[in-house]
């Protein structure tokens, strides 16, 4: 049934259905305002609404808690959510699509498959939101259309950043390229037919993380980076112009980081937030802070003498911050509600900041949403993690799989090899192939599960994934255990024809807050790599990783790095191996040797 066929089916069960109706709906209160007009066009309609709330109500959009905005009843503004991200499906969900991860849509190269990728999670993310404003009573409507975890145009410098799986890769260009086909079809613009200039938006996409943040530096905290001009215009900055360009990505919204660059604080950058973003690139993005409190690290960078949450709120709303959005959110909100009224911050001020918020509102639909002509109607709930998704779920983990190597041993063929051999903590782990920012499909594939499904194939573990501290490199906690798994595993490997050996790093060597240090394995994977080498007759290692590790060394006939596939990881990669389809991905990084870690 569709979104609004089972709004209409509630309804008529007699369940109380309180807001339910849509704001500016034929017949509902609101209807009879201007900011209702939609021959006014977005700007005049958003000012209208802006002046009629109070100063509390103004606050209430400029200062979001986790997870988002409270529902405001005078005008029937519905509550939205920036915690989102959508960069390979879905965060956060059920039942969705799990695309392979950026740093995949990054080596492929492809920007017609990041292109679909995007608009089949723009599409879950409407048909979620229409059910989410039906079991919210209309209170909720945007709840999962506004993504503050946009497409990132941080570039990997370094392969250890933690947080590298969530990039394109390092190559400016690339990222570029991929990052601006990503952004322009997760929002879909559509022209309103009766306001000429003015569009709706699929879901709302933000840019992050401006500017900088991307250094692999775990000793420094609050992260600062020093770079020279140069650097910055050659490697920098054109990602964030390209995403936030009218012409190009046009990124509704744009974050400021929590890093410092060359000493001043992102969030109280006015070159960055007014003379880059307003100025050069001609962008109306809303301003928005990381919800790590990237507002707070003005204070604890001490800029310009800052120490209290005060001093930080007046320096970042003074350089270009609209929108306060993270764990203060009850603290900043009551010092903007005070600074206002003793006018420390201009009245103007909020009211462009909320202003702006809404025409946010507008753009997606939530004060239009019930028109004919409305783009998102008619979606089924039956196209979440739909077959047509899962199909493309899967090529994206084909089209992003990286031959490294190969001495003649693949494409394999399901009648050469009676006996295989699948290895290792990432051969039949689920959830380690989503890696981070995920959603929860309503099924997997894993990479054992996609050999065996051609050939036969016994499978063992060999080691543990994670490990519970970066110092536990064995990732057991159990003495003996981590020798038990690795003989098994060197028993299994004897009796096969082929082995394939399955490891990587994961979120916890490669994760938000887990920078690492060396391009090597983990000391109990590198141990089960030795030892299965050692007694296999041909060895294909398949790396799952984002940064790469170095496997220089390594005696396997093939070698492929497999970048976090999503959901179908397992079915995209057993079709590169048995020859389905021909390795055409590129390495997005450069991965090197753990000799250049040591002289780091």
């Amino acid at each position: 049934m569709s979104a609004v066929f089972a709004l209409a089916a509630l309804a008529a069960t007699g369940t109380p259905t309180g807001n339910m109706a849509y704001t500016c709906a034929p017949g509902s209160v609101e209807s009879k305002y201007p900011f209702c007009d939609r021959k006014l066009g977005f700007e005049a309609r958003s000012q209208d609404l802006m002046k009629r709330l109070n100063t509390t109500e103004k606050v209430m959009l400029w200062g979001h808690s986790y997870p988002g905005t409270e529902y405001i009843e005078r005008y029937n503004m519905k509550t939205w959510s920036l915690d989102h991200t959508c960069i390979h499906g879905l965060n956060k969900e059920k039942g969705v699509t799990v695309f392979a991860h950026a740093i995949a849509q990054g080596a492929s190269f492809d920007r017609d498959l990041v292109a679909r990728i995007s608009n089949a999670t723009s599409i879950e993310a409407r048909i979620l939101s229409e059910q989410r404003y039906v079991k919210t009573n209309g209170e909720a409507q945007a709840s999962v259309l506004s993504c503050d975890g946009g497409p990132l145009a941080n570039s990997a410098h370094d392969p250890r950043w933690g947080r590298i799986s969530e990039t394109y890769g390092e190559d400016p260009y690339l990222i570029q390229q991929i990052g601006v086909t990503a952004m322009r079809s997760l929002q879909n613009q559509q022209a309103v037919p009766d306001s000429p200039g003015d569009y709706f938006m699929a879901t709302r996409q933000v840019t992050r993380h401006f500017l900088g943040y991307h250094q692999a530096r775990p000793d420094l905290e609050p992260p600062y980076m020093n770079v020279t001009m140069r650097s910055l215009g050659d490697s920098y900055i054109p990602t964030y112009g390209s995403y936030q360009d009218p012409e190009l990505g046009n990124a509704d919204g744009i974050m400021c980081a929590i890093s410092s660059v060359n000493g001043v604080p992102s969030c109280a950058n006015s070159f960055l937030l007014t003379d880059l973003l307003r100025k050069k690139w001609n962008s109306d993005a809303l301003v928005q802070t990381d919800c790590c409190d990237s507002l707070s690290a003005i204070s604890s960078f001490h800029y310009k003498g800052a120490t209290t949450h005060e001093d930080a709120l007046v320096l970042g709303v003074e350089a270009g911050v609209q929108v306060y959005y993270g764990y203060s959110g009850g603290t900043y909100s009551k010092l903007m509600t005070d600074s206002v009224e003793n006018g420390t911050i201009p009245m103007s001020i909020l009211d462009s900041a909320a202003a702006r918020v809404i025409k946010s509102m507008m753009k997606l639909g939530l004060y239009d949403t019930y028109a004919a002509d409305f783009p998102w109607k008619n979606l089924t709930w039956s196209q979440l993690d739909s077959p047509q998704h899962r199909s493309l779920a899967r090529e994206s983990a084909a089209k992003s799989t990286v031959l490294l190597k190969n001495d003649g041993v693949l494409p394999l063929s399901p009648n050469t090899y009676k006996n295989v051999a699948v290895i290792g903590p990432f051969a039949n782990c689920t959830e380690c192939l989503l890696q981070s920012y995920n959603g929860y499909p309503s099924a997997y594939t894993t990479i054992f599960q996609g050999i065996s499904n051609r050939t036969h194939a016994t499978y063992s573990l060999g080691s543990n994934t994670s490990c519970p501290t970066k110092a536990d490199n064995t990732c057991w906690t159990t003495p003996g255990v981590e020798a038990d798994a690795i003989t098994a595993a060197v028993n299994v490997a004897k009796d096969a024809d082929l082995t394939i050996l399955v490891v990587g790093l994961g979120s916890t060597w490669e994760g938000e807050g887990n920078d690492r240090v060396n391009m090597t394995l983990p000391t109990i994977q590198a141990a089960l790599q030795q030892a299965v080498e050692k007694v296999s007759k041909k060895v294909i290692i398949v790396s799952v990783s984002a940064g790469g590790v170095d496997l220089d060394e390594t005696t396997a006939g093939a070698v492929v790095y497999a970048p976090y596939g999503g959901e179908e990881g397992g079915s995209g990669l057993a079709d590169v191996l048995f020859g389905d389809f021909n390795p055409s991905a590129k390495m997005p990084v450069t991965v090197y040797k753990q000799s250049w870690a040591d002289s780091m």
